[in-house]
């Protein structure tokens, strides 16, 4: 009987160890690699829509610098930005194009839109295009870094072409999430620092 006892705690013990030995073998543990290598990608083409958006918005934006703080600067800057983009043979441009364009790019939203250009022409529910010169900006990431409040500030390498010659340098630009915005994001402000002069 004790011997029966005995066999019969030997073959328990060989099961139970041979249990533990199929277990502990590496061919069978779950392999989490691509997994996480899928989360990476989705992370990088995540960071890659984000930059692409960013300079979208970069490469069409005429206000940088001071220009940020001024009402009718940044009118007039969107003035232009929607001349160039869309053409236009009229002195005039659409008002609700312009507020669009203000709102979605900056966030701003101007109240008295015909008090600005004040000593120009005016035409019920449009803007005067102000002639002048204007500067074509192009940029390329530098970087981008997520801030603690979840805005992104995004360092660019911009070239400046400008009636005056072509310059190159280098944009901060702070971008905010906007869920109202046709970006998703408004630029809050933007310094260029100019490093080089070329004629």
């Amino acid at each position: 009987m004790k011997i029966k006892n005995l066999i019969s705690i030997i073959l328990t013990l060989a099961m139970l160890a041979s249990f533990s030995v199929i277990s502990a073998n590496p061919a069978d543990e779950v392999d989490y690699s691509s997994a996480d290598n899928a989360l990476s990608d989705e992370k990088a083409d995540m960071e890659k829509v984000l930059e692409a958006r960013f300079l979208n918005m970069l490469n069409h934006s005429f206000a940088y610098d001071e220009e940020l703080a001024s009402v009718e600067d940044l009118v007039n800057c969107a003035v232009t930005a929607l001349c160039v983009t869309g053409g236009t043979d009229d002195s005039f441009i659409e008002e609700s194009k312009v507020v669009d364009y203000l709102y979605n790019m900056y966030g701003v939203e101007v109240e008295n839109l015909p008090s600005v250009n004040e000593n120009f022409p005016k035409k019920d529910g449009y803007i005067y295009i102000v002639p002048r010169g204007y500067t074509v900006y192009k940029h390329t990431i530098a970087s981008v870094r997520l801030n603690e409040d979840g805005s992104y500030t995004v360092t660019t390498n911009v070239a400046i072409d400008s009636h005056d010659g072509d310059e190159q340098g280098t944009a901060v630009t702070l971008f905010v999430k906007n869920s109202d915005s046709q970006f998703g994001y408004n630029i809050i402000s933007s310094d260029i620092i100019t490093t080089a002069f070329e004629v």
